[in-house]
């Protein structure tokens, strides 16, 4: 699997409320993560093309490859 570079980093993984609070910078951790959930239902397509990742909504920890999917469709925080 591919690694994903953000920003002169290598990510191998992220966890999923870090990548919510980079999205909603000014909200709590608890609802930074309800918003990026929201956005993840709501954009269409998205679910359906990280389901092949093996992406399951309860996940704590986001793959390159998820990381890559989640930016195509949002795009970098």
């Amino acid at each position: 699997m591919a690694n994903c570079l953000i920003k002169n980093f290598i990510i191998m993984f992220m966890y999923k409320q870090d990548l919510a609070m980079a999205y909603f910078p000014h909200c709590s951790k608890k609802t930074a993560s309800r918003l990026l959930a929201r956005e993840i239902n709501l954009t269409p397509g998205l679910l359906d093309a990280l389901r092949p990742t093996g992406y399951r909504p309860p996940q704590k920890r986001l793959s390159p490859r998820q990381l890559q999917i989640l930016f195509s469709f949002l795009g970098e925080p």
